[in-house]
């Protein structure tokens, strides 16, 4: 008897990474904060990078996390989360968003200081 495929959590991963940096809803944000007890954040970035297609890029990504803030409260009150999980997600998305843009400005460093 063959047992039905699964998908795996790099394949879970990928899809909620993606979704984020192509939408951006709710949703998509509370999915890839639960991808990260499997993977870091710079791990779901490359995992972008390698698997999402050529369309992803790290600066929509960023984009996206930046407009965490500006999602409502009763946005994420529908899919469960109260007041206190709300505020610790919306902080976890501005964390990854300072860090990420930060690595991106160090990538377009002229290392000769010209």
């Amino acid at each position: 008897m063959e047992t039905p495929e699964t998908a795996s959590h790099e394949d879970l991963a990928v899809a909620s990474v993606r979704a984020l940096a192509d939408r951006g809803l709710p949703q998509d944000v509370l999915a890839v904060h639960a991808a990260c007890r499997h993977f870091s954040v710079v791990e779901l970035e490359q995992l972008g990078l390698r698997y999402a297609g050529p369309e992803f890029d790290l600066c929509g990504l960023r984009d996206r996390l930046e407009g965490v803030v500006w999602m409502s409260d009763e946005e994420f009150a529908a899919l469960g989360l109260d007041a206190e999980q709300t505020g610790q997600l919306r902080q976890w998305g501005l964390e990854w968003e300072s860090d990420l843009g930060l690595r991106l400005a160090e990538e377009y460093d002229d290392p000769d200081g010209d």
